[in-house]
């Protein structure tokens, strides 16, 4: 039990931490995107894309955490969140991503190693966030693992 509620208030505090540093580190000069997304008071609009390996109690548990602290943080008027279950196949990892990245979501939520590895090869460009990854440098290359742990580790200083 101790555990569960210990990855649930991880999970919320590192969503948290994403959606102050996705706020903060906006790349476009006005407060509306290039589609016309933004809203009449000039909010900004974020469309965010989760692929989430296989359905888990866990990893389900992950994903409506982030979602709910997302929506906390952003409002939910101002958030889009396209969920999207691989069915435990990579393959349809790599398919979700790259739809992902072909839509230009904001940030990129993977929920799970092989979800995290898809996003991570399909884009330079989006934001990735990876949860429920035991090993990040397993999952990636022990220098990028290192350089996700630091940014984290700073963003989390940076918001206490």
């Amino acid at each position: 039990m101790k555990k569960n509620i210990t990855r649930r208030l991880t999970t919320a505090l590192l969503a948290a931490v994403m959606c102050v540093s996705m706020a903060a580190c906006g790349s476009k000069t006005d407060d509306t995107k290039t589609d016309g997304t933004g809203d009449a008071d000039g909010a900004k609009k974020y469309t965010i894309g989760v692929c989430q390996l296989v359905t888990h109690d866990a990893l389900d548990a992950a994903t409506q955490g982030f979602i709910d602290a997302v929506k906390d943080k952003l409002g939910e008027e101002n958030v889009t969140i396209d969920v999207q279950n691989a069915a435990n196949d990579q393959n349809v990892c790599t398919t979700i991503v790259n739809t992902f990245v072909s839509k230009k979501v904001d940030l990129i939520m993977a929920n799970a190693t092989p979800a995290l590895q898809a996003a991570y090869n399909a884009t330079a460009e989006i934001p990735i966030l990876g949860t429920s990854v035991t090993e990040y440098g397993v999952a990636l290359d022990p220098q990028t693992a290192q350089r996700v742990m630091d940014i984290t580790d700073r963003l989390v200083r940076e918001n206490h």
